[in-house]
């Protein structure tokens, strides 16, 4: 069977990531510099052949995926199972504050996140699951092509830590994939095959992850 490619993209830096606000779904954009990543990103990518392009609904994957999308000549595929975390009690609040009032969950979003579930919202697990079998799905549907996925940090990092067969109380030990970076998965024989994690070198002076959670 061939071998299907998946390029995961994570959105560059966003008015969260600026702010230090947890934005879960709070759809808000990129900043400046986080356009001039997706650009750099498209640049990166402009000579691979890609077949299909999926990004999150939130305005922030979506518009990292455009410039690649305008460049390949390809509709984006919004698909609302990409989404970050849904973050419950913490949507958009800033991270002081979070610690602040939620002591005990946000230390354990920081220190050993596998087992976190944001309160009053979507655990790191349920996240994993449906970021997982998302995946699969498109896999499937587009077996021996191309594609390319714009998503955010937290499906990255836990499908990252799926597909390397690494269980709970190992996700924390994965770092946060940075702003426009690129992650490579191959998916043969019903197996997803890890290439490459966080690829960032062509972002150049523009790589900057400022809060690395959202």
């Amino acid at each position: 069977m061939s071998k299907t490619k998946i390029i995961l993209i994570r959105h560059g830096q966003s008015i969260g990531n600026y702010y230090r606000n947890f934005l879960g779904h709070t759809n808000l954009d990129l900043t400046e510099l986080g356009y001039q990543q997706a650009q750099c990103c498209a640049k990166y990518l402009k000579d691979e052949h890609i077949d299909v392009i999926f990004a999150s609904d939130l305005i922030r994957a979506y518009n990292t995926i455009m410039p690649l999308a305008k460049e390949k000549n390809l509709e984006i595929i919004r698909n609302s199972q990409l989404r970050e975390i849904y973050a419950g009690d913490w949507e958009n609040m800033h991270v002081d504050d979070i610690m602040s009032k939620y002591e005990k969950e946000f230390t354990t979003w920081k220190t050993d996140i596998g087992n976190c579930c944001c309160t009053n919202g979507e655990s790191v697990l349920h996240l994993q699951d449906r970021i997982y079998a998302e995946i699969l799905k498109i896999a499937n549907d587009n077996l021996g092509k191309t594609v390319c996925i714009g998503t955010h940090a937290t499906p990255i990092r836990t499908f990252w830590a799926k597909i390397n067969s690494m269980g709970k109380d190992e996700i924390k030990n994965i770092p946060w994939a940075t702003n426009a970076s690129v992650t490579r998965v191959e998916y043969c024989d019903n197996e997803f095959i890890p290439v490459c994690y966080s690829y960032d070198e062509f972002l150049g002076e523009k790589k900057v992850n400022m809060f690395k959670n959202i």
